[in-house]
């Protein structure tokens, strides 16, 4: 199983949709996949479900248990409308993690490996701080994919991800940056335009082809509690991450026809 984080500590630069809009395109191709919701404002959890749905939490799972886990992930995931995808939801509660021991970092990693084979793709969302559970989520993760909004300031948060992400390999020596996408990006502005280019001359090498265009439909999806590819399935919005998914396939050398994936020699993790 290939688990990626969609990682970056900032608020509203699209991280949840990107975690949940690509699930849901990996899902779509068929792969096996699994969403964990491990942001505690839950808001991946609502592209898929309304909240008074949610009757279980990751905080579940993690939380408690004197070192344990408190309980047995395969026993907290919750079906989606769309086939091969399931989600392990998040409610308020999982704000406790940080609360917990340091130790407890490697619950999620655990709590996952349990899991076995059951899934070819496992995708994290993260909290939008440098806490604990963004800790966990890459002690947890095969990959971290980072999505970075068309805006100024962007990079500098970038560089104090990427130091984190270097921190966590303490634990996780295998972790391996997949790439940066550019996400909000407006036409109608110069600046969108400019922080693409300084993102592709810093990580030139990462940064993915595919631009996320700021646009109407995916900021009404998720109060439909549908992901883009259900709520327009023909929108700007839902062939972008379409084009993202071909990329994040692409590097990870996975064969688009594989049922069950297997990882091409070179990007083994």
């Amino acid at each position: 199983m290939i688990t990626i984080a969609i990682a970056n500590q900032k608020g509203g630069v699209g991280k949840s949709t990107t975690a949940a809009v690509l699930a849901t395109e990996l899902a779509l191709r068929e792969y096996e996949t699994l969403i964990i919701d491990a942001d505690p404002q839950a808001n991946a959890t609502e592209i898929f479900l309304a909240p008074e749905a949610v009757l279980t939490s990751l905080a579940d799972v993690i939380i408690g248990g004197d070192g344990r886990l408190a309980a047995s992930i395969t026993e907290k995931r919750v079906t989606t409308e769309i086939p091969h995808l399931d989600i392990i939801p998040a409610t308020l509660a999982l704000a406790n993690f940080d609360r917990e021991p340091a130790l407890s970092v490697t619950k999620l990693r655990t709590a996952i490996r349990d899991l076995g084979d059951a899934y070819d793709f496992a995708i994290i969302d993260t909290p939008p701080n440098l806490g604990l559970l963004l800790t966990a989520a890459l002690t947890a993760a095969s990959h971290v994919l980072i999505p970075v909004q068309a805006a100024p300031f962007a990079l500098t948060g970038l560089r104090d991800l990427l130091q984190v992400i270097e921190n966590a390999r303490e634990l996780n020596d295998n972790l391996v940056v997949l790439g940066t996408v550019c996400t909000l990006y407006d036409t109608r502005t110069s600046v969108s335009g400019a922080s693409f280019r300084a993102l592709t001359q810093m990580l030139p090498d990462k940064t993915f082809e595919t631009i996320i265009h700021r646009q109407t439909k995916m900021e009404e999806a998720p109060s439909m509690h549908q992901p883009i590819q259900l709520y327009a399935p023909n929108s700007r919005g839902a062939e972008q991450y379409a084009a993202l998914a071909d990329e994040v396939l692409s590097r990870l050398g996975v064969s688009a026809k594989a049922p069950h994936l297997s990882v091409v020699k070179g990007n083994e993790v």
